[in-house]
């Protein structure tokens, strides 16, 4: 049987180190063609696989070269947009980065837009997949520590500070990590309190705090984005009876409660040896299921309208300074 037909739209680093390895690694695809906006990248593509794939300069003309069954897209930010909605026109299944947009008012178009595309759209909301992530939501829904009070999700990196950017942090990052803590709770916030940092020139701060109401958990992304520290991406869900902590870049998980007041400690990874990054492997290999089966369940057109519905109302608490009620997507449907 011939491979599942790729086109890769983009050859920067995340291409080279995360999805080309995650693709390798399942073997169902076959990377017949790529788009790089450089003649030395494209130089480069051709010097290592050769006359076996088609080198363009950008999507349009891969578009309209050989057939592919499905494009993998990672460029820059500024080009999700414009990326994106040739991807959505073209009717080809598509693989790619939120956040959809990176201007503020292009947001909502851009999602009515996703909504009505027919084939399959899967965001890369790798994070969500990892294996830990799905072992924290069972524990929640037995009740291990009791009814959950609180639930936060913490980001340390040394990626800022961003300037002239038009989405705040966490508008940026809520497509991810709101996906995890609404996995964890099987829930969706109805309502965002941002409390954005001021040191940083733009509007997208180094430092944020957004707080979620899942209709009375509390919930809260806090994010510093130029941290002097190593990378950390860790949970802490709170419960009435006990405790529950996530490494996600590890996948440790501790655990405890009342009636077993000492901590457990167990290990669900994402598969090893990550793919530049925890989750990868997952997402790849989940994008390809769609598209054997023709349709996706997961990291679909609906939940990422969501979950950058939270990140608008996150815009508009940011400008109010108060709780912002999160639309519901039918706003957006025709």
């Amino acid at each position: 049987m011939p491979g599942i037909r790729i086109g890769l739209i983009g050859y920067g680093s995340w291409t080279k180190d995360a999805i080309i390895p995650a693709l390798n690694r399942d073997g169902r695809a076959e990377i017949i063609s790529a788009a790089a906006p450089s003649p030395d990248t494209r130089d480069y593509i051709t010097k290592i696989y050769g006359l076996d794939i088609h080198v363009f300069q950008g999507i349009q003309e891969l578009l309209a070269g050989p057939e592919v069954d499905g494009i993998m897209i990672a460029v820059p930010d500024q080009m999700h947009e414009e990326t994106l909605s040739v991807a959505l026109e073209s009717g080809i299944h598509v693989f790619y980065e939120p956040p959809i947009s990176d201007t503020r008012k292009n947001l909502i178009p851009m999602l009515k837009k996703l909504l009505a595309a027919e084939q399959i759209t899967f965001a890369d909301l790798e994070l969500g997949l990892i294996p830990a992530v799905d072992c924290a939501s069972e524990l929640v829904r037995k009740k291990i520590f009791g009814k959950v009070e609180m639930a936060e999700i913490y980001l340390r990196s040394g990626w800022g500070p961003v300037s002239n950017y038009d989405l705040c942090n966490f508008n940026h990052l809520c497509t991810w990590y709101v996906d995890v803590l609404n996995r964890i709770l099987n829930n969706e916030p109805k309502r965002v309190l941002l409390m954005d940092g001021t040191g940083t020139p733009g509007r997208r701060q180094n430092q944020s705090v957004g707080y979620l109401d899942y209709d009375g958990v509390w919930g809260s992304l806090r994010s510093n984005i130029s941290s002097v520290g190593p990378l950390e991406i860790k949970i802490e869900i709170n419960g009435e009876d006990g405790d529950l902590l996530i490494d996600l870049l590890t996948g440790q998980i501790k655990y405890r409660s009342k009636k077993e007041p000492d901590w457990k400690s167990e290990s669900y990874p994402a598969i090893l040896p990550y793919a530049d990054w925890p989750g990868m492997h997952e997402s790849v290999a989940a994008f390809l299921d769609a598209v054997e089966i023709g349709y996706s369940t997961i990291n679909n057109a609906k939940k990422v309208a969501k979950l950058q519905m939270v990140g608008i109302a996150a815009e508009e608490s940011k400008d109010s300074g108060s709780w912002e009620e999160v639309q519901d997507i039918s706003v957006l449907l025709p």
